[in-house]
């Protein structure tokens, strides 16, 4: 089977658009990224870890008096919002940042470091003990609260999202043959 566009093998004509795209490419990468993690999050009891329901959480801060579908809806808009804020600032700033090299090796690399070091541990920091748990000391990422297996949960969560975000979110290096 031909997997070619225009002479270009699919996955480098998508690297070719996001590297001319760079503000659609990241919306993209943020929506598909943001609902594949979120989905693992809310799976993770399957594999013995907490649920990170991002949307259910979100939305109960939000509207804590509302229903579970209205906590749910608002969650989710605004949970997925994030995703793609996130994915922008990756895209625009921090990408650029963090070096020259753009091979898919490199980018998925830039985008883990992004999405686990820094997301992760603001969610683990501030998210979780300050605005999920306000007002029960659960600790950093709530381990007072479930102990280490939500800690864990939170960063392969931020893992997994920087790995959706680095496959997805994946430019050519600007003097690449393929841009002219």
């Amino acid at each position: 089977m031909n997997n070619t566009l225009g002479g270009l093998n699919a996955g480098h004509s998508w690297r070719v658009w996001v590297t001319k795209h760079p503000i659609g490419a990241a919306v993209w990468a943020g929506v598909i990224a943001g609902q594949l993690t979120t989905l693992w999050g809310i799976w993770f009891p399957g594999v013995g870890l907490p649920a990170l329901d991002w949307p259910q959480a979100t939305g109960a801060t939000i509207d804590p008096k509302g229903s579970f579908v209205v906590q749910f809806v608002m969650g989710e808009f605004f949970h997925g919002l994030d995703c793609i804020i996130f994915a922008l600032l990756f895209a625009l700033f921090f990408f650029p940042m963090m070096g020259k090299v753009v091979t898919p090796l490199m980018n998925m690399g830039k985008a883990v470091v992004f999405s686990t070091i820094l997301l992760g541990t603001i969610s683990a920091a501030f998210l979780v003990p300050y605005v999920y748990y306000r007002g029960y000391n659960v600790g950093f990422g709530g381990i007072h609260a479930e102990g280490w297996k939500l800690v864990f949960a939170i960063y392969a969560w931020h893992l997994l999202y920087g790995v959706n975000l680095g496959a997805l979110y994946n430019p050519l290096a600007l003097d690449d043959p393929a841009l002219l």
